[in-house]
């Protein structure tokens, strides 16, 4: 797959398979295409060679056949400011499963379930903007879980939280992976997700992949290491100074 910017950014040759089921963790430092990748994944932006497969469906420019295709995504925005946007929580979730043309009793067990799912129930008659950061990303994360996806992309999904928010992401996605089968595939520049949490890892650098497969490896590879820098270095830095 092939997709370039008018800037003259490209992502060239990109090429690989994610398993279902499993926690994919894509890195790389800022530039390298990680936001680029993912919206060309979920058919925001359109290869001009090659394909994207989800779930053995190409992704294609067609209206339809490209929403029947997302019905099985979930892409959660880095910033939650960019998918909140009704008056209440309990809207704003509800949104999508109404999308599907489900009836209201099935929309509202829907809400209701991804609501406690993230721990918000008790704000559903809250407006989004009255949440914290951290209250703000749960709440766009359940209006995508409510569309029941079998597979989250997620765009950051720990940057600006503090540690206690980031237990509780990692124990909501741990328990949704666990409980609904689903596939997660998350970008971080924080190489302690990557390590500690994903099962692969994906690596980039200037629109390709240089890496991919387990994050061990992909950490004690001396290219990656030496483009990502690593947490040695940085224990070296503070021992020398402090």
């Amino acid at each position: 797959m092939n997709f370039s910017y008018n800037s003259g950014f490209k992502i060239q040759n990109i090429s690989f398979k994610l398993e279902e089921k499993v926690i994919c963790g894509l890195t790389g430092n800022n530039g390298s295409g990680k936001t680029t990748l993912l919206r060309l994944l979920v058919g925001l932006l359109k290869p001009q060679t090659g394909k994207v497969k989800i779930f053995n469906n190409t992704l294609t420019r067609d209206k339809q056949e490209l929403w029947e295709i997302r019905k099985s995504i979930g892409f959660l925005f880095q910033n939650p400011d960019n998918q909140l946007f009704a008056p209440t929580i309990e809207e704003d979730i509800s949104f999508g499963a109404r999308n599907l043309k489900l009836d209201e009793k099935e929309v509202k067990r829907r809400v209701d379930w991804a609501l406690e799912a993230v721990q918000l129930s008790e704000f559903k008659n809250y407006s989004p903007f009255n949440l914290s950061w951290g209250q703000r990303k749960r709440a766009a994360l359940a209006g995508l879980l409510a569309m029941k996806p079998r597979l989250l992309i997620l765009d950051e999904p720990f940057a600006n939280l503090d540690f206690k928010s980031i237990y509780n992401h990692l124990k909501i996605l741990e328990n949704l992976r666990k409980e609904n089968g689903i596939t997660i595939l998350f970008t971080s520049h924080n190489l302690f997700f990557i390590e500690h949490w994903a099962k692969k890892m994906l690596m980039l650098e200037n629109g390709r992949i240089i890496f991919g497969g387990a994050p061990r490896k992909g950490l004690g590879n001396s290219n990656v290491k030496q483009l990502l820098g690593s947490y040695d270095d940085i224990l070296l830095l503070i021992k020398k100074y402090y």
